[in-house]
């Protein structure tokens, strides 16, 4: 097993498990939006783990930001869920060496 492999799994089985939850919020009508968004951060997720694009990895995470903010600040299953499959993202692309968030840059001046 590669590392992060197991942070990436459950994640995979958080995000599966999200969608089957309650998602009700303040805004009517934002489960589906949610559900787009949660389904969007899985394809870009994998797509950056297979192809290794960085990029792709940082924009799986924004699309689970946006999956997060869409019902309000409510604290449903399912939003609850997402969360915790976010932040698996987060350190099993780190543990296996990859960037999902983006670096500092730093000033090369002389």
């Amino acid at each position: 097993m590669t590392p992060g492999r197991g942070w990436l799994a459950a994640g995979a089985v958080l995000v599966a498990a999200s969608l089957g939850l309650p998602w009700s919020g303040p805004l009517s009508g934002a489960e589906v939006p949610a559900r787009v968004a949660v389904v969007a951060a899985v394809l870009l997720a994998v797509a950056g783990l297979r192809t290794g694009r960085d990029r792709l990895l940082t924009a799986a995470l924004g699309a689970v930001a946006v999956g997060l903010l869409l019902g309000g600040p409510e604290a449903a299953p399912g939003r609850v869920l997402l969360a915790a499959a976010g932040v698996c993202l987060v350190l099993g692309s780190r543990a296996a060496g990859r960037r999902v968030l983006p670096a500092a840059r730093t000033d090369r001046r002389g």
